[in-house]
């Protein structure tokens, strides 16, 4: 969750820390802090808070740090110890300074220990420990890389490390057991390491993504990597990453997440376009891949996921039962992985993950293979963890998602799970050919669909807008909807609470009467989703409740559907039923909730693309 960015090589060094981690500021941090080779000592400049106040640490200091050419930055996420200066990253050990990120489970048991040495941490956290385990085998007689890569085999728990030492100027030392790093040559000469690819892309596009278990050495040189049991070199592989610079920028827009939320149209042409064969013309053609052979021998399908991805695995057991005819179990991976489920014969578990790096999801999936069940991940990042931990991945083509409230990944990933029901349906004869056919046929109109009304004189940034302007100063939230709109309204509600702060819940309409409704008062908002499908009545006699205990109302439903938006005090409109199968409403809902919640969140004034205490992956439990 925490990001880091280290360089060794010829260029500004402090410059490009900087600029670096403002690129994964989107990770979410509540610290931040650098470190430095300056005339062979290493300065430390850290503060609790944002990036801009070590950024006034440094323009204050002398003398000036302009021409470092090696060092490490950090954006601490909280986990052991307040956000607070002396807890922020990085951490001093005598001559040895480093960044982490992750946990490191046994650190009880080794702060015993380095007390029992004589020495006393100056921090709340499990990171600094590993600082002294360093210097102690450095002080031992091992090299600087050996002392690295020896001490952290003591450590139990997935995190990495990056480490300078200042009896080893010039050298920059990384090592990889569960969060992510990624490495690269500078093109100049040097090296480059991060917590994610993005800081990466203002140097090369040619980069390593380290495996569990590798030490990655950079120097002015390059780069090389190491086996963290035995200390041998190893070799790997180059990927050529596919973003640019350009589209990590706002692009005029006033936050990353309305431009993502305008983005979702070309997200999911790309994904369509990754992911069908375009030669075919019959329905839903998968191309050939192994996720496809996998999917093929399904009887049953497990989904695990947490966050947004479960809801849109929620809206996949929808499309995978009712076209492909499969029993289909969705489960939240943070609570699976620690019961002991009864796992079926035939059964394929698909983790579905945003990042590919979310701990439990990832958690499942390596016990699923262990189990040898069979298991794919869902995903939008390239080389991320669940490409090893899972048999075969089905990636997602949304590019870089800055804002940490997932929005186009969330489009991608309901995009996924309705090819593998559609193409599953026409694989196993499972539903009417004809449907599937008009299924298939008005999904790829849709793109074109939801960008005409995303646009600013379409039919719903105005209203929306309007809508949000009368509500925001409402106690609270209710989201409420039936069939495939019932995952939307906790994904409304969710998308409100993350970036508005404010109270909001998703239900079941039909759920509403079993408690909920006392809640119910004319300072309450109730955002009720019910477009022209077959749930559409009840739902709309759910609304009736609410509303006759003084709620105030916001419809989200088809557009000449005058009897609904006759009960409403707020109406945003969905396309005729006519222009779109029922089945692919849940991607016209999702940016109207996505929207809603934005424009309260800016009406509050909150900070919309990083929202306080939450991260963008989900690295540790």
């Amino acid at each position: 969750m925490c990001g880091i960015v280290g360089y060794v090589g010829h260029r500004p060094a402090v410059e490009i820390l900087l600029k670096g981690l403002k690129r994964l500021e989107y990770r979410g941090y509540d610290s931040a802090g650098v470190a430095f080779f300056m005339n062979g000592k290493i300065q430390l400049k850290k503060s609790e808070g944002k990036l801009e106040n070590v950024e006034k640490l440094l323009n204050a200091s002398e003398p000036p740090y302009s021409s470092a050419t090696c060092g490490i930055g950090h954006t601490r996420w909280a986990t052991h110890g307040k956000p607070t200066t002396q807890n922020a990253h990085p951490h001093r050990t005598g001559h040895i300074v480093l960044v982490h990120n992750g946990i490191i489970e046994n650190y009880q048991d080794l702060k015993k220990e380095i007390i029992t040495w004589g020495k006393t941490p100056q921090s709340e956290t499990d990171s600094e420990l590993f600082g002294f385990l360093v210097e102690r085998e450095v002080q031992g007689g091992a090299s600087f890389v050996d002392a690295v890569r020896k001490s952290f085999t003591r450590l139990e728990g997935g995190c990495s490390v990056v480490v300078m030492s200042e009896n080893d100027p010039g050298v920059i030392v990384g090592v990889r057991n569960g969060s992510p790093l990624v490495a690269a040559i500078d093109p100049q000469g040097g090296a480059v390491l991060a917590s994610d690819a993005q800081p990466l892309l203002d140097i090369t596009q040619e980069v390593f993504f380290l495996e569990h278990g590798d030490v990655v050495v950079g120097t002015e040189k390059g780069i090389e990597f190491f086996d963290l049991k035995t200390g041998a070199k190893v070799q790997r592989a180059m990927t050529k990453i596919d973003w640019s610079v350009e589209k990590l920028d706002k692009q005029g827009f006033a936050h990353y997440m309305l431009k993502e939320i305008h983005e979702q149209p070309t997200a999911l042409v790309d994904t369509l376009n990754s992911i069908l064969d375009r030669a075919k013309t019959d329905p839903f053609p998968l191309a050939l891949q192994p996720a496809v052979g996998i999917l093929d021998k399904a009887e049953q399908i497990m989904l695990v996921a947490c966050g947004t991805s479960w809801h849109a695995a929620l809206l996949g057991k929808f499309w995978l039962e009712n076209w492909a005819r499969i029993p289909t179990h969705v489960e939240l991976a943070s609570e699976f992985r620690y019961r002991n489920p009864v796992i079926m014969p035939g059964t394929v578990v698909i983790g579905v993950t945003q990042s590919g790096e979310t701990a439990d999801t990832l958690a499942v999936l390596k016990q699923m293979r262990e189990l040898g069940v069979p298991t794919l991940g869902v995903t939008n990042v390239r080389n991320s963890t669940v490409s090893r931990e899972a048999d075969a991945v089905l990636y997602t083509s949304a590019g870089p998602e800055i804002g940490v409230a997932a929005t186009k990944t969330f489009s991608t990933q309901m995009l996924v799970m309705l090819l593998a029901a559609g193409y599953l349906a026409i694989k196993r004869s499972a539903s009417s050919n004809k449907e599937v056919t008009k299924l298939f046929h008005d999904l790829v109109k849709l793109p074109m669909l939801l960008s005409q009304n995303l646009e600013e004189g379409g039919a719903w940034m105005q209203v929306i807008r309007k809508a949000a302007q009368n509500l925001y100063k409402s106690k609270g939230f209710f989201f409420i909807g039936r069939g495939y709109s019932f995952p939307l309204a906790l994904e409304g509600a969710l998308k409100l609470k993350e970036i508005a702060y404010v109270h909001a819940e998703g239900y079941a309409a039909g759920e509403l009467k079993h408690g909920p409704i006392a809640m119910i008062d004319n300072e309450m908002a109730v955002i009720v989703i019910a477009p022209c499908d077959r749930w559409r009545d009840k739902t709309i006699s759910n609304l009736e409740e609410v509303k006759a205990r003084g709620a105030i109302i916001v419809g989200v439903g088809e557009e000449g559907d005058e009897k609904f938006r006759s009960l409403c005090n707020h109406w945003i409109p969905l396309p005729h039923a006519s222009d779109l199968h029922e089945s692919l409403l849940p991607f016209l809902v999702a940016p109207i909730v996505q929207l809603l919640s934005y424009e309260l969140a800016v009406l509050k004034g909150t900070d919309v693309d990083k929202p306080r205490n939450l991260a963008k992956s989900v690295t540790v439990e």
